[in-house]
């Protein structure tokens, strides 16, 4: 979805003689550059076969067979026939699994609710249980995928592509210009992909264990261009990245840009070279680039 503000969008008078309008496109699969699952499905398997065939994986994705064996008495559907699996031993579609958890822990719906242990109060507290080691599992695995270049570079590259090209061109626009405000709609798992390919700070830590984040239901991920001063008092344009109204701060996540921006024994270097670490339109364009250079 995408719009244009008004020229002077503190004048009354062109809200009262003029009625703004939103542009919305459905693009057709084959362009759609924000669900590369459903735009190149067999590539996507494809790449995400190579790293659930790896023996890290096969290992660490078996120690969750018996949480999946639970989960699946209470929701069968997660072992029905035909189903995706995504690959490993465990079996089941864990996100199909985080989702139930997700979305009725959002909307204060018991997990049990419209299943067959529906007034079972102890099968409630087994669910509850089972909820936080659920989506750290499916957490971790999209953790394997989102470190693998080629699979990355499919999913969050097209995207970050239209957006920083979009900014690119805003820099140039006069005051009497409007400016461009572009809405997306995506799953939680394009979001998680964004912020890999960024590489948000806490993604990159495994110590810590924030990598274990999962987009919470209704999450928004905001690019904002903003016109800001150097030390030397010249204007330049930053991006500001937002997740849920919280700054991002972007690192060198697996050392992409060598060591150009290599951690510190204070901590990591962080990509930024705007005010408070924002990052520069060059900055930006360079991640995009990195990774689309890492892309097949």
């Amino acid at each position: 979805m995408s719009s244009l503000l008004p020229d002077d969008p503190l004048s009354d008078v062109y809200f009262q003689n003029s009625k703004p309008y939103l542009d919305i496109r459905v693009r057709e699969r084959a362009t759609d550059n924000l669900n590369a699952f459903d735009r190149n499905p067999k590539l996507i398997e494809t790449l995400v076969t190579e790293v659930a065939s790896t023996e890290h994986f096969l290992k660490n994705d078996a120690k969750a067979c018996n949480l999946a064996a639970r989960l699946a008495n209470f929701l069968p559907g997660l072992v029905r026939p035909g189903r995706k699996t995504f690959g490993g031993p465990s079996g089941i579609n864990w996100v199909e699994a985080t989702d139930h958890f997700v979305c009725r822990s959002s909307h204060g719906v018991r997990f049990s609710r419209f299943s067959e242990f529906e007034n079972d109060d102890s099968a409630e507290k087994l669910l509850e249980a089972m909820e936080y080691r659920t989506i750290l599992h499916l957490a971790w695995r999209f953790r394997q995928w989102y470190q693998y270049p080629p699979l990355l570079a499919e999913i969050a590259a097209p995207v970050l592509r239209e957006v920083v090209e979009e900014m690119k061109e805003t820099t140039d626009l006069t005051i009497q210009d409007r400016r461009p405000f572009s809405l997306y709609s995506c799953h939680d798992v394009t979001i998680l992909a964004l912020l890999y390919a960024l590489g948000a700070d806490f993604l990159a830590d495994e110590e810590k264990g924030n990598w274990r984040y999962w987009p919470e239901y209704g999450s928004t991920l905001i690019f904002e261009l903003v016109k800001a001063k150097d030390q030397r008092g010249s204007t330049l344009h930053v991006v500001r990245v937002l997740l849920n109204g919280k700054p991002v701060r972007v690192v060198n996540m697996l050392g992409r840009y060598g060591d150009t921006y290599s951690s510190s024994s204070i901590g990591p270097k962080y990509i930024g070279q705007g005010p408070m670490n924002l990052l520069t339109i060059g900055c930006f364009d360079k991640i995009v680039s990195t990774l689309e250079t890492a892309g097949v």
